[in-house]
């Protein structure tokens, strides 16, 4: 998605340019895999900022078609600022099906992919320290 520009009610050139794409491969039945490259759309580390807030609506869009068209999705792939050869060559894996994910960023360094960890056991988060963004789940007992 080049254009953030948005092409009504907020929607941006790129998401309307993939819901119809994604509308035509149905409509043809064509068997094939659909991944989708943003840039600027994750961010994987504190340094790394999200650049272009309207390529997010692609990741959105891809989640959902991921759950309603399973044979046509391949995934979501986010692309560093400046693409090296190492970079290539995560992609070209990433895209050959080397790996298990759908929803990467893929950076000179590595690919990464979400994970949800586990602070420790249950009731036991003394000397804790959260960084970033935090799930708390089953935290509504004497909270709630």
């Amino acid at each position: 998605d080049e254009s953030p520009h948005p092409v009504g009610g907020g929607v941006s050139a790129g998401l309307a340019g993939t819901l119809a794409l994604v509308q035509a491969l149905i409509d043809a039945d064509i068997d094939a895999r659909l991944w989708c490259a943003t840039r600027g759309a994750a961010a994987v580390s504190r340094a790394e900022h999200l650049a272009d807030a309207a390529q997010m609506q692609v990741w959105g869009f891809g989640r959902a078609v991921a759950l309603e068209h399973p044979d046509l999705w391949g995934g979501l792939v986010d692309l560093p600022e400046r693409m090296d050869a190492r970079a290539g060559e995560r992609l070209c894996a990433v895209l050959a099906g080397l790996g298990t994910e759908d929803q990467v960023a893929v950076r000179p360094s590595g690919v990464f992919g979400r994970r949800l960890v586990r602070a420790g056991q249950a009731g036991s988060v003394e000397g804790w320290r959260g960084s970033g963004t935090v799930l708390v789940t089953g935290g509504t007992g004497a909270l709630g």
